[in-house]
């Protein structure tokens, strides 16, 4: 039986994982991939000590963290969690695993359009990352549909490539960082369409464009293109344990101060939670915060 088993390879799990480790606590890291949205991010400059990484590189870094303090773990994805007399049991689709303790830092995955030829252009122009798939489209036009700072970090990375990039808000206004929008808005190639709801994706074989609706003058607009990144935020991943702890209205994971949730021996941190400003150095402290709680739990059980 572990001591605790962190669910979750982002900045939140990576970092309560360094902590435990140091603790001498015997864990277990279960995550199908490390970075989550991190690992997708072009350009950081907002996390203390760099003026600017890449979040595969900011990741890399962690994770070498917790290669060297030799932290067991495995790639697979939480489905469930049940209680059991001396703890907790929680299932992946291959195997379960006993722990006294459990850490939640599953994050979010993207939320999506929902929309005709979403699915069915996925890997066909559709793409979710902007760092894995923008290479891809070089010398194309290509577009962003959202208005947040993913939506602007994804277009200046495809700004790189891309022949144009189009920014498609559904609001009347970005809602992203200052910074991001100027730095956009001085590229020749860019250009932000505001109050355009996306309506349908169409193409043969590979995505040829998309079709928006202006919510000013109703007007159904078509909109040729090579391919659409949709970035316009994300869900928290929390189905596994809906039914084991308390969420809230936006399915996000209830905490206390101390990043202790409903049930006792289970705490969560990061973006899964109901903790506001979602980033990545908070992200980062509520692991630290999470894996100091759960060590005291631990201490006084025994």
């Amino acid at each position: 039986m572990y001591d605790s088993l962190i669910i979750g390879g982002g900045p939140a799990g990576l970092t309560a994982a360094i902590y435990l480790a140091r603790k001498k606590m015997k864990i277990l890291l279960l995550s199908p991939d490390f970075g989550g949205q991190t690992a997708k991010a072009a350009g950081i400059e907002n996390y203390p000590g760099f003026e600017k990484i890449s979040g595969i590189e900011l990741i890399d870094l962690m994770v070498k963290q917790i290669e060297d303090l030799t932290v067991e773990n495995i790639s697979e994805e939480a489905k469930s969690i049940e209680k059991i007399e001396d703890g907790f049991k929680v299932v992946t689709k291959a195997q379960s695993y006993q722990t006294k303790s459990i850490i939640i830092c599953s994050g979010k995955t993207h939320r999506k359009l929902n929309v005709p030829g979403e699915d069915e252009f996925v890997g066909k122009g559709v793409s979710y990352c902007a760092t894995c798939d923008g290479p891809l489209l070089k010398d194309k036009t290509v577009v962003i549909v959202g208005g947040g700072n993913s939506a602007m970090d994804a277009a200046t990375e495809i700004e790189k490539y891309a022949q144009q990039v189009f920014v498609l808000s559904v609001l009347p206004e970005l809602q992203c960082d200052a910074i991001l929008k100027e730095r956009f808005e001085k590229s020749p190639k860019g250009k932000i369409i505001y109050n355009a709801e996306t309506q349908e994706i169409y193409g043969e074989g590979l995505v040829k464009g998309l079709k928006y609706k202006d919510q000013k003058s109703g007007q159904i607009i078509d909109l040729p293109c090579d391919g659409i990144f949709v970035e316009i935020g994300w869900t928290p991943s929390t189905d596994f344990v809906k039914d084991t702890i308390k969420i809230n209205q936006l399915q996000e994971i209830e905490v206390d101060q101390n990043g202790a949730t409903s049930v006792s021996g289970i705490f969560a941190a990061g973006d899964v939670t109901n903790t506001p400003f979602k980033q990545i150095v908070i992200a980062a402290g509520d692991g630290a915060k999470v894996a100091l709680s759960a060590w005291k739990f631990l201490i006084t059980q025994n």
